[in-house]
């Protein structure tokens, strides 16, 4: 099944992501690389950073978690709860070829899906101590979490601060199990598209993604 990928900017060294449902910096440069990221695939979020974003981002599923309905829309898809948001997930990345999708917040949805989360693109933004509602407030243990990668980015014209991109991976990736049959059975859309996606070499595929992912990071620039 397709990987859970968290990218996440929080601030350092107090982990603020958040206040009054914005962030609290301009990173124009991190920015790109959240969209090259995420661009084509499916997205989980929450009502609130759903809201925040002021619409849907275009050339994404954005799939929102919320006990209150959201009307769906051709890439606006509503989850009731956390099971419906990862099913939409798996179902729109298969039908779309793509091995990763990405959740990318708010504070409660990090938490919700943090045991099925695989890799980390995490922005350590270099403010000072600030104020803020919301945190991703989370250590890595090294038992359980590699540093992959990291690069370091000075403070520019579009970007208020310096910061840090690193790369996370799980130690041992979590595992979803879904009812292939059925899915196949029930929705003539991904019964065409599962047979090409099971067929791909998943370990080779991850690594070229990785690679690829990682490339752009390199090459980024404010």
């Amino acid at each position: 099944m397709p990987s859970a990928v968290s990218v996440v900017a929080r601030s350092y060294p107090d982990r603020i992501i958040g206040i009054e449902n914005r962030l609290p910096w301009r990173l124009g440069t991190d920015l790109k690389n959240f969209k090259a990221l995420t661009l084509d695939h499916a997205i989980i979020m929450g009502r609130k950073t759903f809201e925040s974003l002021g619409r849907p981002l275009p050339r994404r599923i954005n799939i929102v978690l919320s006990r209150d309905h959201v009307p769906d829309t051709e890439n606006v898809k509503w989850a009731q709860n956390p099971e419906t948001a990862l099913l939409l997930a798996d179902f729109y990345s298969i039908c779309m070829g793509k091995k990763q999708f990405f959740v990318i917040g708010g504070e409660n949805i990090y938490g919700i899906f943090d045991k099925y989360i695989n890799k980390i693109f995490l922005t350590d933004v270099n403010t000072g101590s600030i104020n803020g509602d919301a945190k991703f407030d989370y250590d890595f243990d090294p038992a359980e979490w590699i540093f992959k990668y990291e690069k370091e980015f000075p403070e520019s014209e579009v970007d208020d601060y310096s910061f840090r991109i690193s790369y996370l991976v799980r130690r041992r990736h979590e595992h979803r199990q879904r009812f292939i049959e059925e899915f196949k059975k029930s929705n003539s859309m991904f019964n065409r598209h599962w047979d090409d996606y099971a067929s791909d070499d998943l370990v080779k595929e991850e690594r070229n993604i990785e690679q690829a992912q990682l490339d752009l990071i390199d090459r980024l620039k404010a």
